[in-house]
């Protein structure tokens, strides 16, 4: 492992190695290794390993994303382009990434945000892979993300995929979505309005 260990191999590995290669060593690290590894390159290094390394990779480094910190951390390695954050969630897995992005609004949900109101929300995501429907119900001052289309949603809020992980990263300030129209909305409109700032994104 000792390889992996310093920046400048990590540079020379990503060039040099053929992808068999490089999917053998990464193989070999837990998530939360390859997370650091990903975590000492630069923006400029990004869109090279994402050609090279296997999805199957990306895929564990995406389950094992756990708080909107090491999700702002891939959108720095992304350099702010949407086309190399689509890159990398499709192939890392587009249903993959946005189950973990509900997933973390569920377990990061400020209940206070939305002064006890109820109801839930359907979310129309623009993907690489088309457009994906999830939802997010809130109910007793708890939320619970699902994928798929809500059976009565309260609101409704289209937005593109990673304007979706910079909001719930905390790069991407919620009103300023809506004033830019980033963020669409439709059906409660006031209940829909306070969702963006209902997810604690602090590190």
């Amino acid at each position: 492992m000792a390889d992996v260990n310093e920046l400048g191999d990590i540079k020379t590995l990503i060039t040099d190695s053929s992808p068999a290669d490089l999917k053998a060593l990464l193989d070999q690290l837990s998530a939360d290794e390859i997370k650091d590894v990903l975590g000492r390159l630069d923006s400029s290094d990004f869109p090279g390993l994402l050609e090279k390394v296997d999805g199957s990779v990306l895929e564990r480094v995406a389950q094992g994303i756990g708080h909107p910190s090491e999700l702002k951390q891939f959108l720095e390695l992304s350099g702010g382009d949407d086309a190399v954050i689509n890159a990398f969630v499709s192939k890392a897995g587009t249903d993959v990434m946005l189950d973990r992005v509900f997933a973390l609004m569920g377990d990061h949900f400020l209940a206070e945000k939305v002064g006890g109101d109820s109801g839930t929300v359907e979310w129309h995501i623009t993907t690489p892979d088309g457009e994906k429907v999830y939802h997010l119900t809130i109910e007793n001052g708890q939320a619970e993300g699902a994928g798929g289309p809500a059976a009565n949603a309260r609101t409704t809020l289209t937005m593109a995929g990673p304007d979706l992980l910079r909001l719930c990263a905390g790069t991407l300030d919620g009103i300023t979505a809506f004033m830019h129209s980033k963020i669409k909305l439709s059906g409660d409109m006031l209940f829909g309005a306070k969702l963006p700032q209902a997810f604690d994104t602090a590190a």
